[in-house]
């Protein structure tokens, strides 16, 4: 009967102590008074395509290559003689021209100015070793004019009567060439320099570098050969020799040949390997030399520039 008891006592104990474990259960899940309050998840949202405009770039284009007109003349009668001149605006500039006898090694300036009213020299022209004439515009009125020596520089009167016979480009109207023949408009908005060969044939460059051959004195002109970054040009013992900048083969001044014929193709023949300036560039040919002032040096080549003394 004791045992019956004990068994009935340890059973009730049993399970007031099951009651308290669950008790302290529950009561241990539930947050305190001073617990934080409860992160909610992350709502997901769809993100809304941007309605700011994005720039739009646009492709860069490379500017084209332009050439000033040269601010220096320079022609050849022969193997030795040779003329020169620097220019510029009228009727501040001054006609100076320098000839030279020995090839370039030594040059004597002479005032064209005095007693002409010469002012800015467009072209020199040499018949012999003592006559040559200059196209120049007059400081008075910046017109063009012809002066003249008969005694190599020594002593020069002016023709105004006779620039008409000349070839020649007035700054003031780069759009229009005048000849023998006339004054025509020029197959470009600028042209920058004239190497005319006779009455009725010569070459022109354009600011952009293209050039043109006439046959006609100005009236027509033949196809254009287009050339960036030529700077000047002169006649040859056959054709026309250009000179050009920022050539591809050719860290300097590079030139070129071509023929009169009004569709010649260019031909590169040398190249001068130092640093040269477009508008400070000049260059003559005459007798099978090719000579280039540009610096402070004047350099003569017998093979067409890819030799230079």
């Amino acid at each position: 009967m004791l045992r019956h008891r004990l068994l009935i006592a340890g059973l009730a104990v049993f399970l007031l102590f099951d009651v308290a474990l669950v008790s302290f259960a529950l009561t241990a899940s539930k947050p305190s008074a001073n617990a934080g309050t409860a992160v909610k998840p992350a709502e997901t949202t769809t993100a809304e395509p941007s309605t700011t405009e994005q720039p739009v770039v646009e492709p860069v284009e490379t500017p084209a290559i332009t050439s000033p007109p040269p601010t220096r003349i320079l022609t050849a009668l022969d193997a030795s003689t040779l003329w020169r001149a620097t220019t510029g605006d009228c009727p501040a500039a001054t006609a100076t021209p320098e000839l030279s006898t020995d090839a370039g090694e030594t040059w004597r300036a002479f005032d064209a100015s005095k007693g002409t009213d010469a002012s800015s020299i467009l072209s020199i022209y040499v018949s012999s070793k003592s006559e040559a004439s200059l196209v120049t515009l007059t400081a008075g009125d910046c017109t063009p004019q012809r002066v003249t020596t008969f005694v190599a520089g020594a002593q020069w009167q002016e023709y105004p009567d006779r620039v008409g016979s000349n070839w020649y480009v007035d700054p003031t109207d780069r759009a229009r060439v005048h000849s023998p023949s006339g004054s025509f408009s020029a197959p470009c908005s600028a042209v920058i320099a004239l190497a005319p060969r006779t009455d009725s044939t010569a070459a022109l460059l354009c600011s952009d570098g293209t050039l043109f051959r006439t046959g006609d004195g100005a009236a027509t002109y033949g196809p254009a050969v287009a050339l960036p970054g030529a700077a000047n040009l002169t006649v040859s013992d056959n054709g026309y020799i250009i000179v050009a900048t920022d050539q591809a083969d050719c860290a300097g001044a590079q030139l070129l040949a071509t023929s009169e014929e009004p569709d010649g193709a260019l031909t590169p023949t040398g190249c001068r390997e130092e640093a040269v300036t477009p508008g400070t560039l000049a260059l003559a040919g005459a007798d099978g030399i090719v000579w280039l002032w540009a610096g402070d040096v004047v350099s003569s080549s017998i093979d067409g520039g890819t030799t230079w003394q």
